[in-house]
């Protein structure tokens, strides 16, 4: 059943894009499934049964979205994650009744390898890139975490979601290019999907025009952030914005990223425990 995966880290505009894809006609699911939080009322447009079925996969390995697993290539085959296959299909199913459908969660960076297993090979990627100065200041404002740690999530995010979508046909889709001229980028949109086979027939008009008004988190880049991130904006730039068949480039996450992460999920649990306003559920 084709539809569309859209990754992309958190604060990154992957609800605005999933948005967009609905509007085009891509279906999102049943109404009453949808989340809507406080940190983005226009709504996430994403499904709540889906995102727990990441946030389970997450803890059967002892991870979760803000202290992301280190797994070894095929893990998405260990029997830890075999054993989640039949809720996970259930629940895909469940949610996804008519194609083509869009389905967001940034979580599915991390997830993806498995889910591969359930969704089959019609599925196409969008996978969307922001600017890193403007995630992090985002993620700061919205959860408290610290700036340093928010650019290590978001080199293990980026480089999961594009290290995942190996051999699937990917559209690769600047946030920046959609604020600043959203029709432009809405058509440029249709049409890749299009020549990768996914005919969406909605008015790219009205897609477009839901980004007016929407809510835009983050800040100019700092220039800490530019100098950890360069290299890996720099692989970024060299992306495809259209592949049938996508082959990752070759690269490292900076050796500093694991440790720092590792390091600092002792005090920011604490933290969130002891009343840091970042919410239980999202801690």
């Amino acid at each position: 059943m084709p539809g569309v995966v859209v990754l992309g880290m958190h604060r990154s505009g992957t609800s605005a894009v999933s948005r967009i894809l609905n509007l085009l006609g891509a279906d999102l699911g049943p109404e009453e499934d949808l989340l809507t939080e406080y940190d983005n009322p226009a709504g996430h447009w994403e499904s709540k049964a889906l995102v727990a079925c990441n946030d389970r996969i997450l803890a059967a390995f002892g991870r979760s979205w803000d202290f992301p697993p280190w797994t070894a290539p095929g893990w998405e085959y260990s029997d830890r994650a075999s054993r989640l296959l039949p809720e996970l299909t259930e629940a895909f199913r469940d949610v996804y009744r008519t194609s083509p459908w869009v389905w967001k969660d940034p979580r599915t960076c991390l997830t993806f390898p498995l889910w591969r297993r359930v969704i089959g090979a019609e599925a196409t990627v969008v996978i969307v890139l922001r600017d890193p100065g403007a995630v992090v200041g985002s993620i700061k404002r919205r959860d408290g975490i610290p700036s340093l740690y928010a650019v290590g999530l978001w080199h293990h995010y980026v480089r999961a979601a594009v290290a995942a979508s190996v051999s699937l046909p990917v559209v690769c889709l600047r946030f920046e290019e959609l604020v600043a001229s959203p029709l432009r980028a809405v058509e440029a949109l249709a049409a890749d999907l299009r020549a990768l086979g996914l005919d969406l027939d909605g008015d790219p008009g009205a897609a477009a025009a839901s980004m007016q008004g929407a809510l835009v988190h983050g800040d100019t880049t700092p220039t800490l952030v530019r100098r950890l991130t360069s290299s890996t904006v720099e692989t970024l730039a060299t992306l495809p914005r259209r592949s049938v068949d996508f082959r990752p480039p070759s690269w490292r996450e900076p050796r500093w990223v694991h440790p720092l992460l590792v390091a600092y999920r002792g005090p920011w649990a604490l933290r969130a425990r002891a009343g840091h306003p970042l919410r239980r559920d999202f801690a």
